[in-house]
């Protein structure tokens, strides 16, 4: 039997009846004839035989003169040629991590090449061809293809977009209803420019086409012109060429092209591009309250904050946060923010229970309730700015601030709010004319800076399970996990794009890694800290990041060194660290406040040991060569760090605090001067500087207010048993250890007061019991003295190694 036809052409089958004494002049092909309804006779048999399938060969239907009639007779005409090629492209696209991209883009040239060689093409045609090239070419060429020798199909297309945008503009200037492909091609003739770093020319551009804007063009076009030029503003320049063996994306170059001492940190925008950028923005917020659209005015708002912390611009990041959050609908009460309370037994409120419960039932706390966003804008938006906002209330030591919105960002991603924004765009809707569709972060993005930020925001390294330490172990976990899933991009990603994602994932494995060291450092997890030490320098080698994070990895090399009592060691790291870094940046300030109070700790050890000060510090420390330092010249130079601390975040402000009251001669302006400290490290939470500060002012009260002194001794006590405390309570033969170590060092300091103070109250069976706990911490401090090099820092040291020529100084 023949096929039957789709139920589209049964219904056009038309049932007549067959009249022998009329001759068809253009008779059907047989297989019309064959489902051609034929009238039964009236006793309901028939005496037609059954029908035999013809062969193949012989099948009407698969010849060409049958086709072309059936299309014919269907109402189908031929595409034509140049409007095929020219939309050969948008059906053969394909996501940048697709592994037929290339092919695509490949084809796509292709297909546009030929569609340009044709004759008498109409002018729309031709401009929405040469768009297209333009639009390719820039693809091509942020993914780097046109820089490697080995891709012939991309070399020279350069030439090739250049001549797109030059022709395409003229077709564009001439007809007037071409106007929107004008607007297109300026943009990416900007785009081109700044990839040629002819960044001046660029901004031009865009400010030209914003002044040509005429009341009837469309505001998805303005807009887009708007973002362009605040997306150049924010771009740093870069005088590196591309490499040919390197790909980049335009005006994105990826680290470790240059050698200079500024390429060892991210570039930023110099101060005039960011007060234009500023200015932009505005104008950006103007346009959009002048035609009441409020999600580019909220957009505005959250790109005023991003600008302003990236730029370190700290003195105007909190009126621009709260003008964010007050687009958005947000609000947040700072101390009072109720924790979740464990549940009340009937019994403990009062006799009284909820209607419609039982007596014995507990009742469940209330929880706390976030507003959520089904817009995926809003929802983006508000992602963004809870993060800017938990790191400007960090960096400012007010933990007050950070809690209530940390809760609501978790409660977001546990909402599934990336889910919005799978691919990294979101979509912005006009009553009239086109949508606009925006470029944000990528949600796997999103999703792993959420670890690192929990983790940063964290200050408090004391107790078992420091939250600090889990979320930046989890965020390593989830690290390793996400990288095996795929990540999905828009069709009109480039490979810059994926390249650009693969690299923040990286450095935020580095800083997820560092947020280990740390705190491992503070909780005197030594061997833990070595470890993640040497991941991270291999980690930062296998992407090439590790001259971003030289002196990171220099300052924990330090810090780790003068925990393990080797000033030597800690010395040389805190000057690599100085060295490698940004001039008056936060690690560079840190860097130089660590060598400052070394040296003081150093110096003092000397005028009260003589030569035998190294007596109780590590074994295994290297030679000490280093010059005496006269007092005076070291109190010039701790009063220039101490005045780069001033405003630069909570923490290094409190340890300014602490450096100019070592410095002080009068003990009522120390006294002061340590209070401020104390004040600032309990508002950020930071119990690991609380601790020291407390030491401090202790000895400040041990001989004239005993009772005071023991307070705030018994504090530091608490403290530094719990910078190490174990994960979990010992049972059995552990619930015997007395003594839970923590922090040695410190803790058998706080011992030898504590001792002091019992002999001179003469409580004698108390001081014996503290003299068997000091015993117990010398041996510890005593172990940590001895204790072995690291099996990786045997031999040679790898930060060392990892470093350049160039850090060879005194």
């Amino acid at each position: 039997m023949a096929p039957a036809l789709p139920p589209a052409r049964r219904r056009a089958t038309t049932v007549a009846p067959v009249d022998d004494a009329k001759v068809d002049a253009n008779p059907r092909p047989l297989k019309r004839q064959r489902i051609q309804s034929t009238p039964e006779p009236d006793d309901g048999h028939s005496d037609l035989e059954p029908l035999t399938p013809l062969p193949p060969s012989s099948d009407p239907a698969l010849r060409p003169d049958f086709k072309r009639r059936t299309t014919s007779q269907e109402g189908l005409k031929p595409i034509p040629t140049a409007l095929l090629l020219v939309s050969l492209p948008s059906l053969l696209s394909h996501p940048p991590n697709h592994k037929f991209y290339v092919h695509s883009l490949v084809l796509s040239l292709a297909a546009l090449r030929k569609c340009l060689a044709l004759p008498a093409l109409s002018p729309d045609i031709e401009c929405r061809a040469w768009t297209g090239m333009a639009e390719l070419g820039m693809r091509v060429i942020s993914g780097g293809w046109s820089q490697r020798e080995e891709n012939a199909w991309a070399r020279g297309i350069e030439l090739e977009v250049e001549k797109a945008l030059s022709r395409g503009s003229i077709i564009a200037q001439k007809h007037p209803s071409l106007r929107a492909y004008k607007h297109q091609l300026a943009l990416l003739q900007a785009q081109l420019s700044q990839w040629q770093q002819k960044t001046k020319f660029a901004r031009n551009q865009i400010r030209n086409l914003l002044s040509s804007f005429l009341p009837t063009d469309p505001p998805h076009v303005v807009y887009s012109a708007h973002l362009a030029l605040i997306a150049l503003l924010t771009t740093p320049t870069s005088t590196v060429k591309s490499s040919t063996s390197t790909i980049s994306t335009p005006a994105k170059p990826r680290p470790g092209l240059s050698n200079s001492r500024n390429s060892t940190s991210s570039p930023q925008p110099c101060a005039q591009d960011i007060h234009a950028a500023l200015h932009a923005v505005q104008e950006l917020e103007d346009c959009a309250a002048t035609h009441k659209h409020n999600q580019i005015a909220l957009l505005a708002r959250v790109l005023r904050t991003r600008i302003l912390v990236a730029a370190g611009m700290w003195a105007d990041v909190s009126d621009a946060i709260q003008h964010a959050e007050t687009a958005l609908g947000l609000s947040y009460e700072a101390a009072t923010t109720p924790k979740v309370r464990k549940p009340l037994h009937p019994s403990q409120e009062n006799g009284t229970t909820p209607a419609g419960a039982k007596p014995n039932a507990q009742t469940r706390p209330a929880e706390q309730t976030f507003i959520m966003f089904e817009d995926p804008l809003e929802a983006a938006m508000s992602v963004h700015l809870l993060m800017l906002s938990i790191v400007y209330y960090t960096h400012t030591g007010e933990a007050a601030q950070v809690s209530p919105r940390l809760s609501h960002l978790h409660a977001l991603l546990d909402s599934e709010v990336l889910e919005k924004f799978p691919e990294g765009h979101v979509e912005v809707t006009f009553p009239s004319g086109p949508s606009l569709v925006m470029q944000v972060t990528h949600p796997r993005v999103l999703f792993l800076l959420a670890f690192l930020i929990s983790s940063a925001s964290k200050r408090d390294a004391v107790g078992r399970k420091p939250k600090r330490k889990v979320f930046a172990n989890e965020g390593l976990t989830t690290w390793d996990n996400e990288t095996t899933r795929d990540i999905s991009f828009s069709l009109w990603s480039s490979m810059g794009d994926v390249d650009e994602v693969e690299q923040r994932l990286a450095r935020i494995k580095a800083d997820l890694l560092c947020e280990v060291i740390a705190v491992s450092i503070m909780r005197s997890e030594f061997d833990t800290a070595e470890e993640n030490l040497d991941i991270l320098i291999a980690h930062t080698r296998t992407y090439d990041i590790f001259s971003l994070f030289s002196a990171r990895i220099a300052l924990h090399h330090a810090h780790l060194a003068h925990a393990l009592a080797r000033p030597a060691r800690a010395l040389r790291c805190y000057r690599a660290a100085a060295h490698h870094s940004e001039p008056e940046s936060f690690v560079n300030i840190a860097a130089r406040a660590g060598e400052i109070a070394l040296r003081v700790g150093v110096l003092r050890r000397k005028a009260t040991m003589g030569d035998s000060w190294r007596r109780g510090l590590s074994e295994t420390d290297e030679e000490w060569t280093e010059e005496d330092v006269e007092l005076d010249e070291l109190e010039a130079r701790g009063g220039e760090v101490i005045y780069l601390c001033r405003g630069m975040g909570g923490t290094l402000e409190a340890v300014g605090e602490v450096l100019d009251a070592c410095f002080t001669p009068e003990i009522l302006k120390s006294k002061q001067r340590l209070k401020i400290a104390l004040e600032l490290a309990t508002k950020a939470q930071d119990n690991h500087l609380r601790a020291l500060i407390l030491a401090l002012i202790a000895a400040h009260y041990l001989h004239t207010a005993g009772d005071h002194a023991r307070t705030m001794l018994q504090t530091c006590e608490q403290l530094a048993a719990g910078l190490g405390a174990p994960p979990t309570k010992g049972t059995g033969e552990h619930t015997k250890m007395p003594v839970v170590l923590g922090n040695a060092p410190l803790g058998l300091w706080v011992g030898e007061r504590f001792l002091e103070l019992f002999k001179r109250f003469g409580k004698d069976s108390r001081a014996q019991r503290q003299a068997a706990v000091n015993a117990q911490l010398a041996k510890a401090v005593e172990h940590l003295a001895r204790r072995d090099v690291a099996p990786s820092s045997q031999g040679s040291d790898p930060f060392a190694s990892s470093l350049s020529s160039s850090s060879s100084f005194s």
